[in-house]
Order: structure tokens, then sequence, then C-alpha cells
């Protein structure tokens, strides 16, 4: 009873490292945007399902292996880096579904691939695994961070899709439309040197 009373504190870690600003929020903003939240949600289930994975494997040990490795860690970063480089263009020429311009937004694959390259997502998943109370068994501890991965850490992804259709209806003109996928991309090639601390 005591190992479930201390989840708090790491329901509320995973709450707000979810919700607060990074890569994944930032991307689910312009798709809100720019195509609706229907649209939409195939990112947002992709997000959820590849950090569930990853707080899962993160559970069962990956993340203490991981954080051994500064070679994987490199990679990890440099991939990641170029991935987040393709993210953005894909953002700054985003335009609403109405344009003829072919634009699609992120796919459910696309945006779980992104989970095992984004560092914020990993930073969280190591601390929720460090904060977690023993239950007696790693398989339990492990399916335990997987669902609050998928209840807690999935709540505020919707709320940034949202905030994006919100932003659409101030902003309609389309030359305001572009400035802020432009923002929205630069801020996702802000994150990159991120990557890299502690390389």
């Amino acid at each position: 009873m005591d190992a479930f009373y201390l989840l708090g504190p790491v329901a509320w870690y995973v709450f707000v490292m979810a919700g607060t600003p990074g890569p994944n929020n930032a991307m689910l903003a312009a798709s809100g945007m720019n195509f609706g939240l229907r649209l939409t949600l195939p990112h947002i289930a992709g997000i959820c399902a590849g950090i569930t994975l990853l707080m899962l494997a993160t559970g069962l040990g990956l993340g203490a292996i991981f954080a051994t490795l500064p070679e994987a860690q490199f990679v990890l970063a440099v991939a990641g880096s170029l991935y987040l480089l393709y993210l953005a263009w894909r953002i700054g020429n985003a335009s609403a579904p109405s344009a003829a311009d072919g634009a699609k937004p992120i796919s459910f694959a696309e945006a779980f691939g992104f989970q095992f390259l984004n560092p914020k997502g990993w930073v969280m998943a190591l601390n929720a695994a460090l904060l977690m109370p023993e239950f007696g068994s790693v398989i339990v501890k492990a399916v335990v961070l997987a669902v609050l991965a998928l209840t807690v850490g999935s709540m505020p992804m919707a709320v940034w899709a949202l905030f994006g259709m919100a932003i659409a209806k101030v902003f309609q003109n389309p030359l305001w439309r572009r400035i802020i996928n432009w923002s929205l991309a630069l801020l996702l090639v802000a994150t990159i040197p991120f990557m890299f601390v502690g390389n």
C-alpha cells in the first residue's frame, strides 16, 4: 500500500514532463493549428505508444544499460538531431489541409519512432524509473511505469493540439500561419544542442 501511495510524485513528474514545452508539444501545437484535432490524433497516439514502450523498456533495465554507453548516447543525439531538422522542415512548410500543396500531418509511425530519439523522453523515462518505488518485481515496476506514461503522460498532449487549433482561429491570415509555423520549427531546431549535453 505504501508503494502505491508513493506513486503520486512519480505521476506528477510524468505529467509535468509530458506537459511542458518540448519537441513533441511544439509539433502537436503546429499540427493542431494546421490540421485540426482529428488529423492530429494519429500523431498523439504515436507519441503515447512510443513513450509507453520507452517507459516499459526503461523500467526493465534498458535505461541503466543505456546510461553506461556514451557512444550510444552520441549516436542517439546525432540521429535525433537529423530527424528534428527533418520534422522542423515539415512544420515550417505545413499548411492547412484545404491548401493544395500536399502537406500531411506527422503520422503514427513517425511520432512513435521519434520517441526513441527524443532526449526529453529519455530523461523523463530514466528519472521516472529512479523515482519509482519498489513493487517487489522489476516487471511490475516496468508495467506501472508504462501505465503512468499511457494515462497521466498522455493527458497534456491533446491540450497542446487544442492550443494549436485556438491559434489557428486567431491567426487565419496565411502569412501569420507561416510565421507561426516557422517559429515552431525554429523552436524545434533550438532543442538540438540539448541533445549533446553530457556527450
